[in-house]
């Protein structure tokens, strides 16, 4: 939809109206949106695998926040790795060698 749609709609609807009430409605509605889509977050769950170190990720995905599992005991732990990525895990290699460290 573009403003010029936008405009038309709105005149139809309420008669002709000035062209700086026009521009500050839609810079209005431009900010609510920026303002929607910078705090739209979803939440994601995926079944782990048995041996699988590495899973994809839909192409939709901005910016990883946190990963959590949950363990036998019906509670979340989440992954120290992406909690605090100043501590990353010792032994943490990639998944060339077989290793399940």
């Amino acid at each position: 939809m573009t403003p010029k749609n936008i405009i038309d709609q709105i005149e139809h609807l309420f008669g002709r109206q000035p062209e700086a009430y026009m521009i500050r409605l839609i810079n209005d509605a431009l900010i609510d949106l920026s303002s929607k889509k910078r705090e739209y977050t979803v939440s994601s769950n995926t079944t782990l695998e048995q041996y699988k170190r590495w899973y994809s990720l839909d192409d939709q995905v901005i910016d990883i926040i946190k990963v959590e599992i949950l363990s036998s005991d019906s509670r979340y732990v989440k992954i120290p790795k992406l909690a605090d990525p100043h501590h990353l895990l010792r032994d943490d290699t990639d998944g060339s060698d077989d290793s399940l460290t």
